[in-house]
């Protein structure tokens, strides 16, 4: 797959920051660097799956389980990014084994408003086994009571 490289004008905490980013041979855009952090509110509704990188194919030759081979996942606003697998939509690293929190797709839909998980303190993994988090389920943050 070919990148194209273009710039955009990305809004941070009050300030307008320009930041490269990848558009691919469809001209779809992706975030580059890893502008999304753990436990901060997305309000898209498509996003690159995370369990084949976009590609489309895992393993190679054959079709994404996640996305079905089209390399998106479409999750209804607002989202957030997996604490337990860190958005890489894979149990452990280099596996393929989908994350049981978010199934491979990278996010997870929460309601509004959210805070940081008590139980597992944001990793959205259970401190006292290696299973995901039971109180948030492994997104790392919970619906806070007003």
């Amino acid at each position: 797959m070919e990148w194209k490289w273009k710039r955009a004008k990305v809004k941070q905490q009050d300030e307008l920051l320009w930041k490269p980013i990848r558009l691919d041979q469809k001209g779809k855009s992706y975030s580059w660097g890893g502008g999304k952090r753990i436990g901060e509110i997305l309000r898209d509704e498509v996003y690159k799956c995370a369990f084949c990188n976009g590609s489309g194919e895992k393993p190679r030759g054959g079709k994404c389980s996640v996305c079905r081979g089209t390399g998106e996942v479409r999750l209804k606003p607002p989202v957030v990014m997996c604490a337990y697998c860190k958005g890489g939509g894979e149990e452990h690293p280099r596996t393929n084994v989908t994350c049981t929190a978010c199934r491979g797709k990278g996010f997870i839909s929460v309601k509004e408003p959210v805070e940081r998980c008590p139980h597992c303190r944001g990793t959205g993994a259970d401190p006292h086994s290696k299973l995901s988090c039971i109180v948030c389920r492994g997104a790392g943050v919970v619906t806070a009571e007003e």
